[in-house]
């Protein structure tokens, strides 16, 4: 699986929003114009308005109308996590279809990957709800500033199921 251009954005967009909210004056109360998150990015403008729509539709943000207008988080970062923000633009991450519809593979009983599949899946879910936008944002930023500890990394279960 790959990520598309469309992460790539979104992740973008919201790191900058995240940044407004923890390190601006007005704690990132006040919309940021798209225009200069695109500018301040180097990304094309028509192409995050799209994205902007879909954040904003599965309600990871709010948009402003008018000229002193633009985006903002709907909610904290600490709330957000880099798969709401994934699965807003690309649809339910699915390594591959008989992960999720077992019963319409013809091969399910007999194939040696699916174990490996689903739990590659599953570790990959899970790494992705556990980092938030505010983590994300320290990681970069430092964590010492936002008092967030530092990220583990857990082992990954033999039998562990694929996480919805």
């Amino acid at each position: 699986m790959k990520f598309t251009k469309k992460s790539d954005y979104a992740l973008r967009i919201m790191q900058h929003l995240a940044r407004e909210c923890l390190f601006s004056s007005d704690g990132g109360k006040l919309p940021v114009p798209v225009q200069v998150i695109a500018g301040k990015s180097s990304l094309s403008l028509r192409f995050m308005q799209g994205i902007v729509s879909q954040l904003s539709k599965s309600g990871l943000l709010i948009t402003v109308p008018g000229a002193r207008g633009g985006i903002r988080l709907s909610r904290d970062p600490s709330t957000i996590s880099v798969l709401d923000i994934i699965e807003s633009v690309e649809g339910r991450i699915n390594l591959m279809e008989c992960i999720d519809h077992p019963s319409q593979c013809h091969d399910v009983g007999e194939c040696s990957i699916f174990s490996t599949l689903q739990n590659a899946q599953a570790a990959l879910i899970r790494e992705l709800r556990s980092t938030t936008l505010h983590r994300m944002v320290a990681a970069k930023g430092g964590c010492a500033a936002l008092s967030i500890p530092p990220v583990t990394v857990t082992p990954v279960e033999e039998d562990c199921p694929v996480l919805r």
